[in-house]
């Protein structure tokens, strides 16, 4: 608590700018407390937005919103624990049906997140965050403008996309069974990362979004043994899903960079990207893309 009474009097007395450039870049690898009584643990990636954003506030009475969450609400959790007044939940694909938590004062919406001012209306949120979404978000312009609207002056935001469109696993598969566009389609899961409690697979060789045409993927998948109707759903996915914005890192900033936000801080992951491989992306997309760039976390303000 003092530790936490000291930060927000650093915050009064330099305001956003000064007190970003004391503020830690890096959270634990993993965090195995249980977000709530009845949650399994979580791992880092879900407590993320909580531990940076608590750096540069209290959440005591703060309303919070999330864009782009899924219906279990993990990740809100921790703020209201920690006396948020309020919190919304609010995505598309991963809100199965709308519902309230009175404990702890939290809903849950399906919202545009292009469309939040108009569902919102004005000033209404103090905290709004998004894990692993800036990937997903078509026009981050029109986003941006949208946070801008819906934040009170002094507010906060935290955005995050992992993988970016222009990185190794920029594909993003997500080809499931459970739930989503090709439900009741694929007869196998293909994911680019390992989800808890599923089985999963990535077929695709890093990069290869980039590298290959469509007709050239569907022979690597066909030569993998994979079946017809799955194969169909991986190309749909890569080459034709409105639920990747196929945006490079550079397309995003720009946008960052341009909007009546400040920001905090930019912080971004990478990997080794093999000399033969560079040749062959830059050879085929062209110079000024930095394909080791995997993700971006902004952490923006809204002045008073």
């Amino acid at each position: 608590m003092a530790a936490q009474k000291r930060v927000n009097a650093k915050f009064k007395q330099s305001g956003f700018r000064g007190l970003a450039g004391a503020v830690l870049r890096r959270v634990a690898n993993m965090i195995d407390q249980p977000t709530r009584r009845d949650v399994a643990p979580v791992y880092n990636h879900q407590l993320t937005a909580h531990q940076v954003l608590s750096r540069y506030m209290s959440f005591v009475g703060k309303d919070v919103l999330e864009v782009g969450g899924a219906q279990s609400c993990e990740s809100m959790y921790p703020f209201l624990r920690d006396g948020a007044a309020s919190g919304v939940v609010s995505g598309l694909d991963h809100i199965c049906e709308e519902q309230t938590d009175r404990e702890y004062n939290l809903r849950v919406q399906r919202a545009d997140a292009l469309k939040l001012s108009a569902i919102f209306g004005p000033s209404r949120f103090d905290v709004i965050y998004g894990l692993s979404i800036l990937e997903h978000i078509p026009s981050p312009a029109v986003f941006l403008d949208e946070v801008y609207a819906v934040l009170r002056p002094g507010g906060l935001a935290y955005l995050e996309g992992n993988p970016l469109w222009s990185s190794r696993h920029g594909h993003h598969v997500w080809v499931a069974t459970w739930g989503g566009a090709y439900q009741g389609r694929a007869t196998s899961n293909y994911l680019f990362c390992q989800f808890p409690g599923h089985t999963s697979t990535n077929p695709l060789p890093d990069w290869s979004h980039l590298l290959m045409s469509q007709g050239q993927m569907r022979e690597h998948l066909t030569n993998k043994g994979l079946p017809e109707i799955d194969i169909d759903c991986i190309l749909d996915w890569v080459f034709s899903s409105a639920e990747i914005n196929r945006l490079a890192l550079s397309d995003i900033s720009a946008a960052y960079g341009r909007s009546k936000l400040v920001v905090l801080e930019a912080n971004t992951t990478r990997c080794h990207v093999p000399q033969d491989v560079q040749v062959a992306l830059r050879e085929r997309n062209g110079d000024g893309i930095d394909y080791g760039l995997g993700s971006v976390a902004y952490v923006l303000a809204k002045p008073r």
